[in-house]
């Protein structure tokens, strides 16, 4: 007995086929939309979350000018930024007048990276709630841990174990 296919058959095929084909043109038409979001230091330079933090053990500072307690750990952030770590220290400041946040910021003699992020973008998408917000995040940027005390944070930069999640691991290691 011959098979024959009906008309019908071959045209599901092409459909499922051409719509195979145009998901990924569709994927890189949308942008190539990442969960990255992008931000810019006070002066100018691009970065792009989580980009940054790849490879490098990382603190996300999240501060806001109209909450008291941010700016009174602005000498503290400037403290840690000074330790020798192999920690990364960022700020993202919500602050969406960068009038006022200069005019504190020119108060301090803060010198570490400040992001802006006046929408708040970074802040919603990691469930930041309240300022200041204090996150660790390991090399493969997997949150460690999440304070709301500056002094807590000192934990990162002193504990051992905070510093081991920053080290490479050996290979015999990662694989058991």
């Amino acid at each position: 007995m011959k098979r024959t296919r009906r008309p019908w058959t071959l045209s599901i095929r092409a459909v499922v086929t051409g719509w195979l084909l145009c998901l990924p043109v569709l994927f890189c038409l949308q942008g190539c939309q990442s969960p990255g979001v992008d931000l810019e230091d006070r002066k100018g330079r691009q970065w792009v979350w989580p980009y940054f933090s790849y490879r490098q053990p990382t603190v996300l500072a999240f501060w806001n000018c109209a909450n008291i307690e941010s700016i009174e750990a602005i000498p503290a952030l400037t403290t840690l930024s000074k330790r020798d770590s192999d920690i990364q220290l960022v700020t993202v400041c919500t602050e969406s007048n960068r009038a006022r946040m200069d005019s504190w910021l020119s108060k301090q003699q803060g010198e570490f990276v400040i992001l802006l992020d006046p929408q708040a973008r970074l802040a919603r998408q990691l469930d930041v709630r309240t300022y200041p917000t204090y996150i660790y995040f390991d090399i493969n940027g997997k949150e460690v841990q999440r304070y709301l005390d500056i002094q807590s944070v000192w934990k990162f930069f002193d504990i051992e174990r905070f510093q081991e999640l920053g080290r490479p691991q050996p290979a015999s290691a990662s694989g058991e």
